[in-house]
C-alpha cells in the first residue's frame, strides 16, 4: 500500500469535494509515504463514484468528533490497519494460498472478543470505504446501482450494518417506507443506533438483535423488497446457508446485494472467495438468480492484473430470489 509522496497539487484533483480533500490531505500528512497510493485510489474514479466518496467523507467527519483523538486517531487507526492488521495477513496467504484461520470460533477470539483491537479495526476500516478504491467503488454501487432498483416505498433490510453508513445512505434516498437491520451483537447495535443519531437520520431505522440462522420463518407482510449483506459472507464458514437463510426474507422478485471480498486476507476472514465467479457461484447456489455482477480491483491496479496475482477484489453480485 506504499507509494511515493503526495500532498496538495500533488493530489489528484477533487474539485469541490472538499471532505473527501480533507481526509485524503489529513492521511497524506500523517503518512507520506501512502501518498501515492491515494493518488492512484482518486484517479481511478468517476465523477459519480467521487461524488459519492464525498458523501461519505461528509458522513465520516461528523462521526470522527466523536471518536477519542477525532480524525488523527482515525488516521492513526487507518495506518494500523493497514500495517499491522493486514500486511501480516496478506504475507501468510502469499506464502499459503489461504487464509490463515478456517473457523468462527478463531476469529471470534482473536478478533471480536478483543475490544481494544476491534475498536482500532473498526476504526481503520472506515476510513478504508474512502481511501481504498475497490471499497470506494463497492460503496458507490451500492448507493447509484442497488438503492434506485428498490420500488417505491419499498422495504429494506441490512444484514451486519457495522458503522451504519450504509443504513445512513439508504435513508436518504427517501423513497423506502421500511428501513431495517439486524446483527447478533448487542454493543454493535448500540453503535449503529449512536452513529445514525450523530448524522442526524431522522428516518425511523428498526435495529434488532437477530441471528439471521436463528431467526424464525417469517409471514408475509414481514418480508423485504431489498436485503444487503456487505462484507458478511467471508466471516462465515458456510456463506451458502446464510444467503439462503436471508433469501427466505426477501418477496418473491426481491433483491439480495452480496458485497464479498475476494483474496482478501484479514485476521477474520475465514471463507475465502476466489473471484467474481465464485461469489455469483455461491449465491446461484443458495438458489438465487444473479442479475448483476462487478469486480472492482484494488487501487491502483487492472482487474486483469488483480486476478492473475490473487490481489484483493471486491466482488458485488445482484441477486434475485425467483417467483
Amino acid at each position: 500500500m506504499r507509494g511515493s509522496p503526495a500532498t496538495g497539487d500533488d493530489m489528484t484533483d477533487t474539485g469541490s469535494r472538499i471532505a473527501l480533500r480533507t481526509i485524503a490531505d489529513t492521511v497524506a500528512a500523517a503518512w507520506p509515504e501512502h501518498g501515492g497510493f491515494i493518488a492512484k485510489s482518486l484517479a481511478g474514479r468517476s465523477d459519480a463514484v467521487l461524488d459519492v466518496s464525498e458523501r461519505l467523507s461528509d458522513a465520516i467527519l461528523k462521526l470522527a468528533p466523536d471518536i477519542e483523538g477525532g480524525l488523527p486517531a482515525l488516521v492513526a487507526d487507518y495506518r494500523f490497519l493497514c500495517e499491522e492488521i493486514v500486511l501480516p495477513e496478506e504475507i501468510h496467504f502469499r506464502r499459503h494460498d489461504s487464509y490463515r484461520l478456517s473457523r468462527f470460533e478463531d476469529a471470534n477470539r482473536e478478533c471480536y472478543a478483543n475490544a481494544p483491537f476491534m475498536n482500532r479495526y473498526m476504526n481503520g476500516l472506515l476510513l478504508s470505504d474512502v481511501l481504498w478504491s475497490n471499497h470506494a467503488h463497492a460503496f458507490a454501487y451500492f448507493v447509484d446501482t442497488y438503492l434506485p432498483r428498490l420500488p417505491a416505498g419499498g422495504r429494506h433490510l441490512e444484514i451486519g450494518p457495522g458503522h451504519g453508513l450504509l443504513l445512513y445512505f439508504a435513508a436518504a434516498s427517501g423513497h423506502l417506507s421500511r428501513i431495517a437491520a439486524w446483527d447478533v451483537s448487542p454493543t454493535s447495535i448500540a453503535k449503529t443506533r449512536h452513529a445514525l443519531d450523530l448524522l442526524g437520520v431522522t428516518a425511523p431505522v428498526d435495529l434488532t438483535l437477530q441471528d439471521l440462522f436463528a431467526a424464525p420463518a417469517p409471514g408475509e407482510d414481514a418480508l423485504f423488497d431489498g436485503i444487503v449483506m456487505s462484507e458478511i459472507l467471508e466471516h462465515l464458514e458456510q456463506p451458502v446457508a446464510a444467503l439462503q437463510s436471508a433469501a427466505r426474507w426477501l418477496v418473491p422478485g426481491g433483491l439480495l446485494w452480496i458485497n464479498v471480498p475476494a483474496n482478501s486476507p484479514a485476521p477474520d476472514h475465514i471463507f475465502l472467495f476466489e473471484g467474481l465467479d465464485h461469489a455469483q457461484a455461491i449465491a446461484r447456489e443458495a438458489g438465487l438468480e444473479v442479475i448483476d455482477a462487478v469486480a472492482f480491483p484494488m487501487s491502483g491496479t487492472t482487474l486483469a492484473r488483480a486476478e492473475k496475482h490473487k490481489l484483493s477484489i471486491s466482488c458485488s453480485v445482484l441477486a434475485r430470489r425467483p417467483g
